[in-house]
């Protein structure tokens, strides 16, 4: 299977918004920010970033080296609502015709860390280091809640081959 399971399920966890009510104009809108750097190699990859993207608007923004730019692109995408803002930065490389994905996804979210993480039964506790609270779900996904006043700031890394 080309596609790991880290990234989709990784998507999912976001939010609770996220899940409902995912634009498929933002998709496109992120595809069309890659399409106009002329990187067409991992659109699958791109969609799937961006399948959970919600709310009223999206930036995204594009950067690569100049040395690799015929196979990479990262791409910095905000979207959301205000109490439930989602910031994504992935990096996309391609490699014999598959497309190498890595990617940091941050949730700002108004609940408790401890609320969040309840929400999230796949997820087991690591460690607590400094400031953040270290957890793991069960398919290997870390996830870090940094609890800020009575909010959170959710952090979970992932990666695919699409």
């Amino acid at each position: 299977m080309k596609h790991k399971v880290g990234l989709i399920v990784g998507a999912l966890l976001l939010s609770n918004s996220t899940l409902a009510s995912a634009d498929s104009d933002f998709i496109d809108f992120a595809l069309k920010q890659a399409h106009q750097k002329g990187f067409y190699q991992c659109d699958k990859a791109i969609k799937n970033t961006f399948s959970t993207a919600f709310g009223s608007d999206i930036r995204i923004f594009t950067d690569w080296f100049d040395g690799t730019r015929s196979d990479s692109l990262k791409l910095t995408g905000i979207y959301g609502k205000k109490g439930d803002t989602v910031f994504v930065e992935s990096e996309y490389r391609v490699k014999s015709d598959q497309c190498y994905v890595t990617g940091t996804t941050v949730v700002t979210t108004g609940k408790s860390c401890t609320a969040y993480a309840s929400e999230l039964k796949s997820f087991d506790y690591v460690a607590e280091t400094g400031d953040y609270i270290a957890m793991k779900s069960k398919g290997g996904i870390p996830m870090f809640l940094k609890p800020l006043g009575s909010s959170c700031i959710v952090t979970f890394q992932m990666n695919g081959v699409f």
